[in-house]
């Protein structure tokens, strides 16, 4: 491979994969508590969820302000947006 090509091919793979669209930690259209609770240690402003999945952040050790609606995906997170905890309703 040329000099020229080995320098364009890193800036070729970024804008395909900018492309494809965003990826989904968690691909699940309602809460799913099995797949949900990897995403405790995660920070909640690098994850992705998909746009249809009601969710909710709630500060850990407050109480939801919402009312409960099983399908919804509550994340408790810490002051610096660390998941603590995941819940359904």
């Amino acid at each position: 491979m040329n000099r020229t090509m080995a320098c364009a091919l890193p800036g070729l793979l970024l804008t395909l994969a900018a492309c494809a669209g965003p990826s989904y930690d968690v691909n699940a259209q309602r809460c799913d508590l099995s797949k949900h609770r990897a995403l405790v240690g995660q920070n909640v402003g690098g994850i992705t969820l998909p746009p249809s999945l009601r969710k909710q952040e709630v500060q850990f050790g407050s109480r939801p302000q919402m009312a409960n609606d099983p399908s919804r995906l509550t994340m408790f997170v810490d002051a610096k947006g660390w998941i603590v905890q995941v819940a359904c309703g």
